[in-house]
């Protein structure tokens, strides 16, 4: 199952057993096509995708019905390890262990500035706010909190003029982490849509920095029919490991 699934060329697999798909994504490809579109030549999956079911389709060597389900998304300029299942009993009960916050997730971020506490939580409102053709998400003063994320600073650079920082979300709000480092005065490196443009360009040309730096590095969580305690990894390869060389 999940072979007769065309991957785009620089999705890798990290792991393919037991009902479970685990990919890293790279930068720039999609988590599904966008729709009313059922297929992308950048989607992490060269098929159609059902978007109500959210689940791949696909034909085997025998000419059945193959399906994989997506239990989680990453944003387009996002990399990292992302989840998908065979087994639709198993992809359920997934699916609840995210809703428990049970799967715990790392993402690595090179960010502007150096936080106030060398860890601690952030924990915020956010809402969707209407700017003009575009729908951004902002943070809300006042109102219960429906945003958390753990944060650690891992490095220094530049005097304190870049971290790097390690970002656990507790809960899975859209563009959370994004919005929480910018919303602090600490924008993710070329975030395009929160970032800091002007910043972005002189990255780009002094760290040869080519995307956003935010980068989904590990997952881990128990398989609920297995009992297995599952810890994935995945590089984000030399358009992260080459910026942080030349900060160095």
């Amino acid at each position: 199952m999940a072979r007769s699934f065309s991957m785009h060329f620089k999705v890798e697999e990290v792991f393919h057993n037991d009902g479970l798909w685990v990919l890293n994504k790279p930068s720039k490809v999609l988590s599904h096509p966008n729709p009313p579109a059922k297929e992308a030549k950048n989607a992490i999956l060269q098929v159609p995708y059902d978007s109500q079911r959210e689940v791949f389709i696909s034909k085997n060597e025998h000419g059945g019905v193959e399906e994989v389900e997506l239990l989680h998304r990453l944003d387009q300029d996002t990399s990292g390890l992302i989840l998908l299942c065979t087994d639709f009993e198993l992809g359920a009960q997934l699916k609840e262990l995210f809703f428990r916050h049970e799967i715990r997730k790392e993402y690595l971020a090179l960010v502007g500035g150096v936080p106030r506490s060398k860890e601690g939580i952030w924990a915020d409102r956010l809402t969707r706010q209407k700017q003009g053709k575009q729908v951004k998400v902002v943070v809300q003063k006042g109102g219960r909190p429906n945003a958390e994320t753990r944060f650690r600073v891992l490095k220094t650079f530049d005097n304190g003029g870049l971290s790097l920082l390690s970002l656990s979300p507790i809960t899975g709000k859209t563009h959370q982490l994004r919005v929480q480092c910018a919303s602090r005065g600490h924008p993710i490196a070329g975030d395009e849509r929160y970032g800091d443009f002007k910043w972005n360009r002189q990255l780009k040309e002094a760290i040869e920095l080519r995307r956003m730096y935010l980068h989904a590095s590990r997952m881990s969580f128990r398989h609920p029919k297995t009992g297995r305690n599952l810890k994935f990894e995945a590089s984000g390869g030399r358009s992260l490991e080459a910026p942080i060389e030349n900060l160095s």
